[in-house]
């Protein structure tokens, strides 16, 4: 009489192949889905419109900080009758933010996306747009 041989190690080894073939497919699908998220991401808009942005009467002895959306652009005391800050477009929509530190009184305004100079002064404790 013959005895049947059992094969458990057949399907052992069977059972494991299966797993590790599903884990290379699902470690090589990440891969795929991360790299195809870096290239959408790539795709970023790069601006090339540059802001002048001249603070002038009212501004020389008094110390400022001047923002453009959330960034800081400028942070200090001016001395000269005069100072322009260039500022290259970084996104969609621009605002600006004129902080005076001594006051701490804050004047915002819109920017168009098309750049340009802008000029500003300070008359009467308020900073006014001098250019439209």
């Amino acid at each position: 009489m013959r005895l049947k041989h059992l094969q458990t190690n057949r399907q052992f080894m069977l059972g494991n192949t299966i797993v590790f073939v599903g884990v290379i497919f699902v470690v090589v699908l990440f891969i795929y889905l991360s790299l195809r998220m870096q290239a959408q991401k790539s795709d970023t808009h790069y601006y090339t419109e540059v802001y002048s942005i001249a603070l002038e009467e009212g501004f020389a002895g008094g110390a400022y900080t001047v923002y453009m959306n959330d960034s800081i652009v400028f942070d200090g005391s001016i001395s000269e009758a005069s100072q322009v800050i260039e500022v290259k477009r970084f996104a969609e929509e621009s605002s600006l933010l004129i902080v005076d530190k001594a006051t701490e009184q804050v004047a915002i305004f819109e920017l168009p996306t098309e750049g340009g100079t802008f000029r500003y002064a300070k008359k009467d404790g308020e900073v006014i747009q001098t250019n439209p």
